[in-house]
């Protein structure tokens, strides 16, 4: 995992200017998370409970605990970088931290703008909903640990110990873009206290992406002292390739809905069956006995405009300071130009296709108000970087406690590429919610992975009002 997050300030540096979002862990399988579940499976708001329910603004991010000692004005990454700023939109690049341990990279950060949705006819059998997101992930894959260390000592501390050695196919990508949707949700067979079919989709519309990478495919290094607290890296014989969709543009808040900077189309479809029923339940919660759910989400991909440039080449001699990694982060295009060079130009010809995810759970009420759900989420597509976005496979068992009002999740996920399992939490008191997927990585140094998805949420609702009617007889 050193090498993961280490990897992150570099590789990012390196890159930056691509989660695994995990959707909200802990409170996707709830059945109070509103349009936070369509995400997930767009068919689970079908049936609910809600009148209307709205999310005024929920964020999603990997972090570390880094920032209690390194909390500093130049720590300027973030996978939301943006194609129009030279500078970080969004947070310090020592916070970030990845969900894999080893050679791989995975960072990633959504912020959920307003969204919502409205019940229709009886039983709200028939749901209508929109979303609006921005995403930003940073993969990569092949990092060797020189980069590792170089991004968790920096090189101005006097952490470092000289090394060489060599490295090939080291790969990093940042992607960031506008995400936004409308689902359909309804319920065709309702047989009450015996089953209830719910089937959805969500049609969206991708914008104002941005799609950055970095490719050496063989490099020799030295890691060597200036002095007592400098050091350099030195990389030689560099065979690289690196591109980019779009330099730095102008801003405004019609860039986000503009095709000027990529576009596309994606779409969400998920079916959910529940059975059974606790006798004497509240007429306001959810009752069944089991909750099976099945969804594939990101099924789609990004296209770009003329305008971005890919070039390839060698380097004889290269050497990296502390500064240069600075720069490199702040302003990706440019930066990567002057440090590289711009020969063997070419357009950029490359398609981003979307994390796809077979996303499937089942949900258990053991008694009233308690739940134990088990989720698994696997990758529905594969391919090479940058072309490619992804997401690791994904186990989680969950206890949740869930009212209208209070509610108490411990989620235990197993990610493929970890060693160990990662146990988070999550609690929601009335319309707040804040989670983590890995909250020993908070806590201590010790425990690896050190990333963990950290997430809170403001949200507003209604509920169905002859449900209210019954609550208060």
């Amino acid at each position: 995992m050193k090498s993961i997050r280490n990897i992150g300030f570099l590789v990012i540096s390196i890159l930056s200017q691509q989660i695994y979002a995990q959707q909200f862990i802990g409170q996707h399988s709830s059945n109070y998370a509103g349009i936070n579940r369509a995400t997930f499976n767009p068919s689970a708001i079908a049936g609910t409970r809600y009148r209307y329910h709205l999310n005024l603004i929920s964020f999603n991010a990997t972090v570390t605990n880094r920032y209690f000692k390194y909390f500093r004005s130049d720590a300027l990454f973030h996978p939301f970088k943006h194609p129009y700023t030279e500078a970080d939109m969004y947070g310090k690049s020592k916070l970030t931290g990845s969900l894999i341990e080893g050679e791989q990279l995975n960072l990633s950060a959504e912020l959920r703008t307003p969204s919502g949705y409205v019940g229709l006819g009886r039983n709200n059998w028939l749901v209508v909903g929109f979303q609006t997101r921005m995403r930003g992930f940073v993969q990569g894959s092949g990092v060797p640990s020189v980069i590792s260390q170089v991004y968790t000592d920096r090189l101005d501390y006097g952490l470092n110990k000289p090394e060489s050695g060599s490295f090939k196919d080291f790969v990093v990508n940042q992607h960031s873009f506008f995400e936004t949707g409308v689902t359909f949700a309804a319920m065709p067979v309702r047989l009450e206290g015996i089953a209830r079919l719910k089937v959805g989709a969500t049609l969206k519309r991708l914008s104002g992406a941005r799609n950055v990478f970095l490719n050496i495919k063989s490099a020799n290094y030295q890691l060597r002292p200036l002095n007592q607290e400098e050091y350099v890296l030195d990389l030689s014989n560099v065979n690289y390739e690196y591109g980019y969709t779009q330099p730095v543009q102008s801003f405004s808040l019609g860039s986000l809905f503009s095709s000027a900077y990529g576009s596309g189309a994606a779409v969400d479809l998920g079916a959910t069956l529940e059975l059974g029923q606790i006798q004497d339940h509240a007429q306001y919660r959810a009752n069944y006995i089991i909750r099976i759910g099945a969804a594939l989400t990101d099924v789609g991909k990004i296209t770009y405009p003329k305008g971005g440039k890919v070039y390839a080449g060698t380097v004889n001699k290269l050497t990296v300071n502390q500064a240069r990694i600075i720069d490199i982060g702040n302003n990706s295009s440019k930066n990567l130009e002057t440090t590289f060079g711009k020969s063997d130009p070419k357009e950029y010809s490359y398609e981003t296709h979307l994390p796809s995810m077979l996303n499937m759970d089942a949900d258990v009420q053991f008694a009233k108000s308690f739940f134990v759900n088990a989720t698994w989420m696997k990758p529905a597509n594969s391919g090479k970087l940058p072309s490619y976005l992804y997401q690791p496979e994904v186990f989680s068992l969950t206890p949740r406690f869930e009212g209208e009002d209070v509610e108490f999740t411990l989620p235990i996920s197993w990610i493929k590429g970890n060693d160990n399992p990662t146990i988070g939490f999550s609690v929601r008191f009335g319309p707040a919610y804040i989670g983590f997927s890995n909250f020993g990585a908070l806590a201590s140094r010790s425990v690896q992975p050190r990333g963990s998805l950290a997430y809170f949420g403001i949200q507003l609702w209604k509920l169905n009002e002859k449900a209210l009617t019954k609550r208060k007889k």
